[in-house]
């Protein structure tokens, strides 16, 4: 019996396969979903134990560029 190779165009196929193609993908993309839910998990544990929630420096700053910004000038002068 000659072994069929898939080209990717679901359409050359029969509706049986189509359906056996798409439970065999939505099994794969189950199980990558749940190793990358672990991975995760794991990745939050460790960002956890470097500096406890709260302690973290906050990038955003409210008076950022108020002068002297990319104009090379104070505000107010034009």
């Amino acid at each position: 019996m000659e072994e069929k190779r898939c080209t990717g165009d679901c359409l050359k196929c029969s509706m049986q396969q189509q359906i056996y193609c798409a439970a065999q993908h939505g099994h794969v993309i189950f199980e990558r979903q749940r190793a990358l839910e672990e991975r995760l998990d794991r990745l939050a544990a460790a960002v956890a134990r470097l500096a406890p929630p709260g302690d973290m420096i906050s990038p955003v700053f409210s008076d950022a560029q108020k002068d002297s910004g990319a104009e090379n000038r104070e505000s107010g002068q034009l």
